[in-house]
């Protein structure tokens, strides 16, 4: 557990290599506000990314109540490949869900496993082409895994650093011989790749004496706008093609860091509806 005072004796720099003069203590106060983070999560600096996958995995196949060989399909979404210890590098071959197959000694050769390079809709994508391999008769138990190790990915000069850490979850899409059984009603899925391209991008640390060539950044502004506006329309578009509207929804799952972004996605998503928020 990685506390936000973890970050009081950290030098922080701006995207010009501009050291940040205001008391530490300020800048979390500030970050905690906006963003409702206390605290996260690191993996262990003497592993890499493959531990952490495979207890997931395994826990989930138990608590599915399926045998490792039942599983026919493995998705695994990240951003960056396997984590590798005490090196600021990641390798992207074997790849991630070949490494988990390997790890949890899966021995079904007709199991497919491939990797979803898709930033934050990695693991819903996942999800959604599970469910499509299902419909085509391609497997009956899909396991998606969702994995990221950012806190060796993110540079540790900039501010955004304290907003990303480490993180797994899975879960397991299986056919059903239940025919009044919905399961999946709709999806939807917009990709834009315009003015939003280098919102997130690799890059040298703000520090100039920091080592290393790539570092995960963010333009948080562009994200912001981006995410505000585009994702209650990608969810009204899933509504729509359901049939449904949002008061029939009793839960939304955003997946979002950043408390004041959840805040007025909600809002606009409800403005598409003419609600109050």
């Amino acid at each position: 557990m990685v506390k936000n005072s973890y970050f009081l004796n950290r030098e922080f720099y701006d995207k010009e290599g501009n050291k940040n003069e205001k008391p530490m203590a300020e800048v979390i106060e500030k970050l905690q506000a906006i963003t409702g983070i206390s605290e996260r999560r690191y993996v262990p600096f003497d592993q890499d990314s493959v531990p952490f996958m495979a207890e997931t995995a395994l826990k989930t196949i138990a608590d599915a109540g399926l045998q490792v060989n039942d599983i026919d399909g493995i998705i695994v979404a990240h951003n960056a490949g396997n984590m590798i210890v005490d090196k600021k590098v990641w390798h992207p071959v074997p790849n991630m869900a070949a490494l988990l197959k390997n790890r949890i000694n899966s021995t079904n050769h007709e199991c497919f496993a491939y990797d979803i390079l898709f930033g934050c809709p990695g693991w819903v994508q996942g999800i959604i082409q599970a469910h499509q391999a299902i419909q085509m008769g391609e497997a009956k138990h899909v396991l998606v895994v969702g994995v990221e190790v950012a806190s060796r990915l993110v540079d540790p000069h900039d501010l955004d650093s304290m907003i990303f850490a480490d993180g797994c979850g899975a879960c397991i899409v299986s056919k059903s011989d239940d025919s009044e059984s919905l399961g999946f009603i709709s999806s939807a899925t917009f990709s834009h790749a315009n003015d939003d391209l280098t919102s997130i991008y690799l890059g040298e640390s703000n520090y100039a004496n920091y080592p290393g060539p790539t570092y995960l950044h963010m333009n948080g502004k562009d994200v912001y706008k981006y995410a505000t506006t585009w994702l209650p329309q990608v969810i009204k578009k899933a509504l729509d093609k359901a049939n449904m509207d949002l008061d029939d929804i009793d839960m939304f799952l955003f997946h979002q860091a950043n408390g004041k972004m959840l805040a007025a996605i909600a809002n606009n998503l409800a403005g598409l509806y003419g609600k109050d928020n």
